[in-house]
């Protein structure tokens, strides 16, 4: 299990944040990029916020740059995130993506890790 994770456009979201108790927070930011996964095995690999440039994930968006696989491209992949691991799965017509390299292209958005707290 080999990754890397490459930004490719980073935005901030002024204004309408909040905090996990409810206060106004201005940082959340829009971040869109690449994951180049070199040896992909079924067990999952990780992607946290930091590999973002986030201290939290409110959303997040994966897909696999060839989303049709198999012969003739008639196994959909497609790829799931578990927000309560941090690791992501690729499928491959409906059961674990067979090991080897994958190209995934991720939208996410969060708390920016350098964002300052409104006060």
């Amino acid at each position: 299990m080999a990754r890397t994770v490459q930004t490719r456009f980073k935005s901030a979201l002024p204004g309408s944040g909040f905090d996990s108790s409810g206060s106004a927070r201005q940082g959340k930011r829009r971040v869109v990029g690449q994951i180049s996964v070199t040896s992909y095995t079924s067990v999952g690999e990780s992607l946290t916020a930091a590999d973002l440039g986030l201290s939290t994930i409110d959303y997040i968006a994966i897909r696999h740059n060839d989303q049709a696989g198999g012969k003739e491209g008639s196994e959909a992949r497609f790829v799931e995130y578990n927000n309560s691991t941090s690791d992501f799965y690729i499928v491959q017509a409906g059961k674990p993506a067979t090991a080897g390299s994958h190209t995934l292209q991720f939208e996410a958005f969060g708390d920016a890790l350098d964002a300052p707290e409104l006060t």
